[in-house]
């Protein structure tokens, strides 16, 4: 076989291993931002979720504080159990925002995908300083 020939097949064949590489570089990392966006979505489902189990206690509340206005005396630590409960809920519904926050602002390395924190300046990974 000719030797431009040979060579022209060790250019395709190392052009074509490098475009295999980036193409697998890029289905890595969009696979990643892909389990990002489903771990945010189950997320948001237990936003949902303890949103309307908040808003409930604080029906709850309301109906209390209305029933006492009519003269109706509240059970005993009936405000003070609903309280408590209205306080976990909203704790857990601000854990929440944050980590989805955090999840929605996390930067990918462009170098290996892996995610990296907001205020890095390097990947954590591979080490290429990020932009």
């Amino acid at each position: 076989m000719d030797d431009k020939v040979k060579n022209l097949l060790e250019r395709v064949r190392g052009t074509a291993s490098y475009a295999a590489d980036a193409a697998a570089d890029g289905a890595r990392a969009a696979g990643k931002r892909a389990g990002q966006m489903v771990d945010v979505a189950k997320l948001n489902v237990q936003l949902f979720d303890l949103n309307g189990e908040y808003n409930d206690l604080l029906r709850q509340l309301g109906q209390v504080m209305y029933d006492t206005h009519r003269g109706e005396a509240p059970e005993n630590d009936v405000v003070t159990k609903l309280l408590a409960q209205a306080d976990e809920k909203a704790a857990r519904i601000a854990e929440l925002k944050n980590r989805i926050a955090d999840l929605k602002q996390a930067a990918s390395c462009p170098a290996c995908g892996e995610p990296c924190g907001r205020g890095d300046k390097f990947c954590r990974a591979c080490g290429k300083q990020l932009s």
